[in-house]
């Protein structure tokens, strides 16, 4: 699941980067995506819990930081957005996808 979410995420901050400096708005698809990546990291949040209920553990207790704030960055984003001028949206959510590429790597690296 790794690989699925630093892919997901890398798409996401490319894509939103790119479509706010070509100066266009959101798409529906780049929304699906932003959905479909949430339910990724909780889906894998929920899973880590569960193997915790079963005795594995984590190399470093970071890594439960890295996966709450996963799971917490887009919500944020998308408060932010909310409401405002939606020229910025595609610039927060690629920011957000580019800060969650690195949290996936460091999840991974402080992982089991």
């Amino acid at each position: 699941m790794f690989r699925a979410g630093l892919l997901i995420t890398a798409v996401i901050g490319v894509w939103g980067l790119v479509t706010y400096f070509r100066k266009q708005p959101s798409s529906g698809g780049f929304r699906a995506t932003l959905v479909l990546t949430e339910a990724l990291f909780v889906t894998q949040g929920v899973i880590g819990v569960l193997m915790f209920a079963n005795g594995r553990r984590p190399h470093d207790n970071l890594h439960w930081l890295y996966g709450v704030l996963l799971v917490i960055v887009l919500p944020i984003a998308m408060s932010y957005v909310s409401g405002r001028e939606s020229r910025r949206e595609p610039l927060v959510y690629g920011i957000a996808g580019l800060f969650m590429a690195g949290l996936t790597i460091r999840a991974f690296t402080t992982g089991a």
